[in-house]
């Protein structure tokens, strides 16, 4: 059937039909509008509380990155911290240990001390005892030194008297023989001009005994006064006084350069004097005497030598050659008054000084005195 053919009435039908359609589609139509403005306002809060959740995610993230810096700064802190830490706990460790070493050394120190405070009490106690002991000590010194020096005194009266009054009566034996060997030498028969001769000659012996006994006796109390003095020049005074004995000996004298020294002038004069005299006085036959003087400085002493070639002597009599009067050759074969070393020996000690000597028999010998600087 084609619409031609339809009757009205089901035109009619379809058209109330086809309305009710229209009307359902435009219904429809309308809700779907609804729903899609209501969705699209939906979707536009939805893209806004999107966009405001990225916005706080943006800025938790950035949060997030300011806190994770935070966080990796804190961490690289704590690892600093850490490793300080383990520093400070082995520095701790070790000053522990040092405390621990330090406080054994102090128990060893108190107990040092707590000795050495004992030892310095006994120390204290024996110090008091040894002043005591010095204080006496120095009183008997003081004490000697005073009848010392009344001993000297009169001493050197005593050998002043003694000698003053040996010389009258030495002089009378010594003119008189004198006058005896003039007046009687071809007159007597050989002993008796023997006797003479031996009297003469022990009147002179005993002259100059007297004479060197005197100036022993003065050598500490009429000394003079110290001062500066050329010991070359000494020397070349002394050379010049014995030169008759020097060129009768043939000897030869050599010296080294020597100081100038703070000392008595004569008395200086008379060391060199007796141990160069002494030098020559006991020479070898066989050999020509030499004599060499030199001087070294030895912390605050000169120290003087003398040196010989002659018979020299054994090392034995080290104490008796300074010894007065003490003699280890006859006066026949080597004449002296046996007090020349002992004057020396006297005279250096004066200058605060000392002499001894170096030996050996056909060997030479050297003298040697110290003089302070």
């Amino acid at each position: 059937m084609n619409d031609q053919d339809k009757t009205k009435e089901e035109l009619q039908n379809e058209l109330q039909e086809l309305q009710k359609e229209c009307y359902y589609l435009n219904a429809i139509k309308d809700i779907d509008n609804g729903k899609r403005i209501q969705l699209e306002q939906e979707l536009v809060d939805a893209h806004k509380e999107i966009a405001f959740q990225n916005e706080e995610k943006g800025k938790r993230a950035a949060e997030l990155i300011i806190a994770n810096l935070e966080l990796k700064y804190e961490s690289e802190e704590k690892a600093k911290r850490a490793a300080e830490l383990v520093i400070a706990n082995i520095e701790l460790v070790f000053q522990n240990e040092e405390k621990a070493k330090r406080a054994a050394e102090l128990i060893i120190a108190n107990k040092e001390l707590v000795f050495q405070n004992e030892e310095k009490a006994k120390r204290a106690a024996e110090l008091v005892i040894a002043n005591k002991e010095l204080i006496f000590q120095n009183e008997e010194k003081a004490k000697r030194a005073a009848e010392l020096i009344i001993a000297n005194k009169e001493l050197e009266q005593f050998a002043y008297v003694a000698t003053h009054d040996l010389q009258e009566p030495l002089r009378m034996i010594s003119s008189y023989t004198q006058l005896l060997e003039r007046k009687y030498k071809d007159k007597l028969d050989q002993d008796a001009n023997d006797y003479i001769r031996f009297a003469a000659d022990g009147a002179i012996r005993m002259q100059k005994l007297i004479n060197d006994l005197l100036e022993f006796s003065r050598i500490s109390t009429r000394g003079n006064v110290f001062e500066q003095i050329d010991t070359s020049n000494i020397l070349g005074q002394v050379i010049s006084n014995i030169h008759l004995l020097i060129a009768e000996n043939n000897c030869l004298i050599t010296n080294d350069d020597l100081p100038t020294v703070k000392a008595d002038e004569s008395q200086i004069t008379r060391v060199f004097q007796n141990l160069i005299e002494n030098a020559i006085k006991f020479k070898k036959e066989t050999e020509l005497p030499k004599i060499h003087i030199s001087c070294t400085k030895q912390n605050n002493m000169y120290q003087f030598s003398v040196k010989d070639n002659g018979i020299g002597m054994e090392m034995e009599y080290h104490d008796r050659v300074f010894t007065i009067f003490q003699r280890l050759h006859s006066v026949k074969v080597y004449p002296g008054t046996g007090i020349g070393l002992s004057i020396c020996k006297r005279i250096v000690e004066r200058h605060r000084g000392a002499i001894w000597f170096e030996s050996k028999v056909n060997e030479g010998t050297t003298f040697y005195f110290t003089i302070p600087v």
